[in-house]
């Protein structure tokens, strides 16, 4: 019942009109999907322990999401939760009158196009003592689009090796931000964060 409830406002947020909870469209949201912006923004202000529940709400969402979506094993591969809630966060700030559930539904609809439609293994890449956790299909298009970009030769595996990590070392040079040669969340928001980028 839950899901539906969230699948018909990430629809109605989002695109299409679709059939509600009840026969007048109303639903009972829970928790912090009963707040305002405006409250969401005060309860950060007034304690920092208010985010994680916030967190918490919203990858109970986005778990949600996963499990009822067509074609979705995850509708945020790449993008951690500090992320996906800064949005929120900067979202809420410009439109205080809104519900937080209506924002974080509205991210659902921003991160579609680069959802994971099938499951991928979990790859580590590594440089130094540092170490990112990524899903193999989305190496793959990492790789894909630092050989467009012309930074890397060859083909598109999903591998993290030497050849990759000097790829992305250039990427981090040319994008002016701090070079790791890791695929961390910095570099994939420069590299894949705009889903209509070629």
């Amino acid at each position: 019942m839950l899901f539906r409830v969230l699948l018909l406002l990430v629809v109605a947020a989002g695109s299409a009109p679709a059939a509600a909870s009840d026969a007048q469209g109303r639903f009972a949201p829970k928790g912090a999907g009963q707040v305002t912006c405006e409250q969401f923004l005060q309860a950060l202000e007034a304690r920092k322990e208010n985010a994680i529940l916030a967190v918490g709400w919203m990858e109970g969402f986005l778990t949600a999401m996963n499990q009822g979506l067509p074609n979705t094993f995850d509708i945020a591969p790449w993008q951690n939760s500090e992320a996906l809630i800064g949005l929120v966060k900067h979202n809420c700030e410009q439109n205080k009158d809104q519900r937080f559930l209506a924002v974080v539904a509205s991210l659902i609809d921003f991160l579609k196009d680069q959802r994971l439609e099938e499951a991928s293994e979990m790859i580590v890449a590594e440089s130094g003592e540092k170490k990112v956790a990524i899903y193999k299909a989305v190496m793959k298009n990492v790789q894909e689009k630092l050989i467009a970009k012309g930074m890397l030769e060859g083909g598109a595996d999903g591998q993290f090796g030497p050849k990759t990590k000097t790829a992305l070392e250039a990427f981090q040079t040319e994008q002016k931000i701090e070079v790791t040669g890791l695929p961390d969340q910095q570099t994939l928001w420069r590299l894949l964060g705009n889903p209509q980028s070629g």
